[in-house]
């Protein structure tokens, strides 16, 4: 595994590996001291640990139902790794591939992947540029893409927020720009889209532990784990420039700030939903600090296409087509809370 560092003049100090191009640390300054906003754990420990922790998930995030493609009479069979379904795009997906680094400069870095045909069943060679960079006080994760044959995509980062540096998110506050969201049957698949209510109503701030498993779908994930479909005008990511985030049109699709109330983190993204995940499984998983992390000690916003969209038209169309690019650019934008 090889590591690499940014560094911007704003102090923003983000570090990864070249294995699942993964994002193993950010570090920012909050009333003047470094704060890490990211889990992690030693870099040697990232194979073994099974939560995606900090990696990009693709070549589709998310669920697809019975692990089977479908498309003009033609059937592919992928990785039931989270048996029905296949999750994340299979268990050796490319949170698990060692993507090359194409380009390193002081506040960038630009990896490459080839996804060969058949790989965890996906139709279609994958050619994937993704580049990480640090503007002023953005994280940008900018991911493009092109087959040579149809082939679903969706490719997010996967990574875990803390924004006060340790302990419990429920006691971070959220607001969410999303009239529907998906709920879930027993397996995480997704049913009908539905209108937010309840606990599901992020539109005004919430902390994110206000009346805490009080839903049915809260009680049967342990916590979120649903896709939020954004009200912002929707992309289809593909053949769309650079997102205009500094024009007034541009707003954010969710707004979280820490429980000590002191710093805040906007997300900015050209994709269709949010997956807000308040990271209900991740007991034993490993730290930084030698100690298990415990279930809620991160959260997740994944930018993505529809969950298991590949096979449902009315929840959007994923599919890639030889001749077009997917492109997708999500920002992570810290600033004072207020």
């Amino acid at each position: 595994m090889t590591p690499f560092e940014l560094e911007n003049e704003e102090g923003l100090r983000l570090r990864g590996l070249d294995f699942g191009a993964t994002l193993t640390s950010l570090t920012l300054p909050v009333a003047g001291k470094l704060r890490e906003v990211l889990l992690g754990c030693a870099d040697e420990v990232y194979p073994a640990q099974q939560v995606w922790l900090g990696a990009v998930a693709g070549r589709f995030a998310n669920r697809i139902g019975g692990a089977e493609l479908v498309r003009d009479g033609q059937h592919w069979a992928l990785d039931a790794n989270q048996a029905p379904h296949c999750l994340h795009g299979g268990r050796e997906g490319f949170h698990r591939q060692h993507w090359q680094i194409k380009e390193l400069e002081a506040d960038r870095v630009k990896l490459v992947l080839l996804s060969k045909a058949g790989d965890q069943g996906f139709p279609g060679n994958l050619r994937v540029t993704l580049e990480y960079r640090l503007e002023q006080y953005d994280l940008v994760v900018d991911f493009r893409a092109s087959t040579d044959a149809p082939t679903p995509v969706s490719l997010t980062s996967h990574a875990y927020f803390n924004l006060d540096g340790g302990g419990d998110v429920r006691d971070h506050t959220i607001s969410l720009n999303a009239d529907r969201f998906l709920p879930t049957d027993e397996s995480g698949l997704p049913l009908a889209i539905a209108p937010v209510e309840g606990p599901f109503d992020l539109r005004a701030p919430r902390p994110m532990g206000l009346d805490w498993l009080s839903h049915p779908q809260q009680r049967q994930a342990r916590g979120y784990d649903h896709a939020f479909l954004l009200n912002h005008p929707q992309h289809d990511g593909q053949d769309h420039p650079a997102l205009p985030l500094d024009g007034p049109e541009q707003t954010w699709a969710a707004r979280v700030i820490s429980g000590d109330r002191q710093l805040a983190m906007e997300v900015y993204t050209n994709q269709p939903s949010l997956q807000f995940y308040t990271g209900n499984w991740l007991a034993n998983t490993p730290s930084r600090s030698g100690q298990p992390h415990q279930d809620y000690d991160g959260f997740c916003l994944e930018a993505q296409q529809l969950p298991d969209s590949p096979n449902r038209p009315e929840l959007g169309n994923p599919w890639l087509l030889p001749g077009h690019y997917y492109h997708h650019q999500t920002r992570y934008r810290f600033i004072a809370a207020s």
